[in-house]
C-alpha cells in the first residue's frame, strides 16, 4: 500500500479512536486495503465489514471523484433507520466503536453539477501529529501534466473509495 495511504490511515484511524474515549488502545496498524472503482451507474448492496480479526479498530475509507449517497445501517439489515450520508470527493469516513460492525451501502453517485452545501469544520482532540505535506515528508508530485489532465477527466465521471483497515489484533 502507498506510504501517503498507510499514514493518512493512522491518522485518521487514531483520532477515530481517541473520539471513541474507550479503553482500546490508541493504535492502528494498516494491514489491508481495497479500493473500489465506481462509475455513474454504480452500486454497492448492503453488507458488513466482518472478516478482519481486528474488529476493535476503525475502517477509514478515503474517497477522490464524485460524491456519492453512502447508507448506514443497523446491526442487520432489517434494523431501522437507514441514515443516507453524502460522501464528497476528498471526504474521509472512520466506521469505528459501534458502527464498526453495522450493514452499509454505497446507494449512487451524483454528478458534480449537484448542488452540495458547505460542511462546517468539527471539532477535533488535540492531536500530537499534524496533518500537514510536510509532517507526511510528501514531495511536490512528480505527475506529467497529460497525466493529470486525464485523471482530472477520469475523476470527473469516477468514483474512487479506498478502505484500509487493520487486520489482526495489536500483539
Amino acid at each position: 500500500m502507498p506510504l501517503l495511504v498507510r499514514d493518512l490511515a493512522k491518522i485518521f484511524a487514531r483520532t477515530s479512536l481517541l473520539l471513541e474515549a474507550t479503553n482500546n488502545p490508541v493504535s492502528f496498524t494498516p494491514s489491508a486495503s481495497i479500493v473500489n472503482y465506481y462509475t455513474s451507474k454504480s452500486t454497492m448492496g448492503g453488507h458488513r465489514d466482518d472478516l478482519e480479526l481486528a474488529v476493535d479498530k476503525p475502517i477509514v475509507s478515503l474517497s477522490i471523484g464524485l460524491p456519492a449517497i453512502f447508507l448506514l445501517g443497523g446491526k442487520s439489515k432489517e434494523s431501522e433507520p437507514v441514515v443516507p450520508i453524502l460522501i464528497r470527493k476528498g471526504d474521509v469516513l472512520c466506521m469505528g466503536g459501534e458502527s464498526r460492525l453495522n450493514f452499509h451501502a454505497m446507494a449512487r453517485l451524483l454528478p458534480n453539477s449537484a448542488n452540495h452545501s458547505e460542511v462546517e469544520p468539527t471539532l477535533c482532540p488535540d492531536a500530537v501529529e499534524q496533518l500537514t505535506l510536510d509532517a507526511l515528508s510528501i514531495k511536490a508530485s512528480g505527475i506529467q501534466i497529460d497525466d493529470r489532465y486525464a485523471l482530472e477527466e477520469y475523476l470527473s465521471n469516477h468514483r474512487i473509495n479506498i478502505n484500509v483497515r487493520q487486520v489482526y489484533p495489536d500483539a
